[in-house]
């Protein structure tokens, strides 16, 4: 009796965190201090019990609440945000990233459980489905959840998710994947798609908050940047991503920079924008220089050579974000007088 009772009271305390932590999580979203497009809109909570694996029972449990979260209304109107919050706090960006994408392939898994297809079941729980993309660091790039939008007839399968992990161990409560619990938002694709289509100034709003939000992750809150001014730069930043993959693609098929077949993805430009050496960049940086004012005084004053500070304002949009974080000043600025 006595160990009933202590096992009753321990899950009444778990219970009593977790209602603690989603409400802190709810507030924090309705204050719209994180970057993201989860603020608005209804959200369905689900706090998950320990998964430490890939097996098919996970899959049964994760397939039942995927099928009440695409059946969820309040008043007639479709609950299009699903909240699923881990059963405890991840403790390092290792083990976030990890988690996060072991649920990935559960949910994908859960979702062809629904469609009883057999084959795409497995070939999720063995991470083999095709047509997702991964970055440098391993982090899948087009983290969707179902079918995957066919990007030539432009089209968005109705109950495909997008998928993302925040978490509170990043430096600054400013960044775009901070929040103040571990966290995994679900938000249908399409919504997406429908705000970049009707929206276009909230999407571009979106993403200059984001690339402010990776420079305060890097450099700490005290970083002074002008807005104004950096608004009118950032696209300079991001063409010097885009052009530095284009050399390297060019490269690696032996064509042209200049051919159209060096184009590709923002996501994997930035992937192999992370791989180039940093005089790469400091070729288009001097060329550039006149027109890069905030860049420019955020190499003075740091000595941060500029694909590091580049790289932070864009940090990604995959699965997990891991930042790659300053080493040592020293050698930051040995890599960049070694250009």
């Amino acid at each position: 009796m006595e160990n009933i009772a202590k096992e009753a009271k321990s899950q009444h305390s778990s219970s009593l965190e977790s209602a603690q932590k989603e409400k802190e999580v709810r507030a924090w979203i309705a204050r719209k201090e994180s970057v993201c497009p989860y603020a608005p809109g209804l959200a369905r909570f689900v706090h998950l019990p320990e998964i430490k694996s890939l097996k098919m029972d996970h899959v049964h449990y994760l397939a039942q609440e995927l099928k009440d979260f695409y059946g969820a209304n309040e008043n007639g109107k479709r609950v299009g945000r699903w909240m699923l919050m881990p059963h405890s706090e991840w403790e390092s960006h290792e083990e976030a990233h990890t988690y996060s994408e072991r649920i990935f392939w559960l949910l994908n898994a859960a979702y062809f459980h629904l469609l009883k297809d057999k084959n795409s079941v497995q070939a999720a729980l063995k991470k083999e489905l095709k047509g997702y993309n991964r970055g440098y660091q391993g982090e899948i790039l087009n983290p969707i959840v179902g079918k995957l939008p066919d990007r030539i007839a432009d089209d968005v399968p109705s109950k495909s998710l997008f998928y993302s992990a925040l978490s509170p161990l990043y430096k600054s409560e400013r960044f775009y994947r901070y929040c103040p619990h571990s966290l995994i938002p679900l938000v249908y694709a399409s919504e997406f798609h429908e705000l970049k289509e009707k929206h276009p100034q909230v999407t571009e709003t979106v993403a200059f908050e984001m690339a402010c939000s990776g420079l305060f992750e890097f450099f700490g809150n005290e970083l002074e940047i002008d807005l104004d001014v950096f608004r009118q730069e950032l696209p300079i930043w991001g063409a010097i991503v885009d052009r530095t993959a284009e050399v390297l693609r060019a490269s690696s098929k032996g064509i042209s920079s200049q051919s159209p077949d060096v184009k590709g993805c923002p996501a994997s430009n930035l992937s192999y924008f992370r791989l180039c050496n940093p005089k790469l960049v400091n070729a288009f940086y001097s060329k550039y220089i006149n027109n890069l004012t905030i860049l420019r005084d955020i190499v003075r004053r740091t000595q941060v050579n500029p694909k590091q500070v580049i790289g932070a304002c864009f940090a990604g949009s995959g699965l997990y974000t891991i930042p790659d974080y300053p080493s040592t000043k020293t050698q930051q600025r040995d890599s960049y007088a070694s250009s």
